[in-house]
């Protein structure tokens, strides 16, 4: 038996309301608490010539949620400098990229709590890529944060003595 537009529209929901979880209270709870344990020196340190510094990976994740999600997907007026982002040496201070965060999570909020689940289907142009469906951004968007997120757990591991216990248990 075929779904019903209810059944779409309440997946639609549960998929919106699991990705506002994780893009606002989950991910970057994590990396505030991994910011919170590191020096100014260790949030910039650099495995090597080629490597992101933690510092570097929060500018890449908060820019590129600002671009898909905020800009494309919510219309917002952000014009994102993805070289940039990896180019910072730093310092850029830790109160700088925990305002980066914050203000990156009320676009979020912003954007998916008036987004009505029967346009996740909805195409949106994306520069230099083909269109991708407004589902597929908010997906893409929460994988991009794991992904990230994930590397800066890793990196304040290997920087901190004491560990982190299960981080992710605690803010998932």
């Amino acid at each position: 038996m075929a779904g019903t537009l209810s059944d779409a529209t309440s997946v639609g929901a549960a998929l919106i309301a699991d990705a506002r979880h994780r893009l606002v209270e989950g991910f970057p709870a994590q990396v505030r608490d991994c910011l919170e344990r590191l020096d100014e020196t260790q949030v910039w340190w650099r495995p090597h010539d080629a490597g992101n510094a933690v510092g570097n990976l929060v500018l890449h994740v908060c820019g590129s949620t600002r671009h898909f999600l905020g800009h494309i997907v919510g219309g917002h007026d952000y014009r994102r400098d993805r070289p940039a982002e990896f180019a910072e040496k730093g310092p850029v201070p830790r109160p700088d990229l925990f305002r980066l965060i914050d203000d990156t999570v009320e676009e979020v909020k912003e954007v998916l709590d008036g987004l009505d689940p029967a346009r996740l289907l909805d195409l949106r142009e994306v520069p230099r890529e083909k269109p991708h469906t407004v589902l597929a951004l908010v997906v893409r968007t929460s994988h991009h944060w794991a992904v990230h997120t994930g590397q800066i757990v890793y990196a304040t591991k290997l920087l901190t003595q004491g560990g982190l216990g299960e981080l992710w248990m605690r803010t998932m």
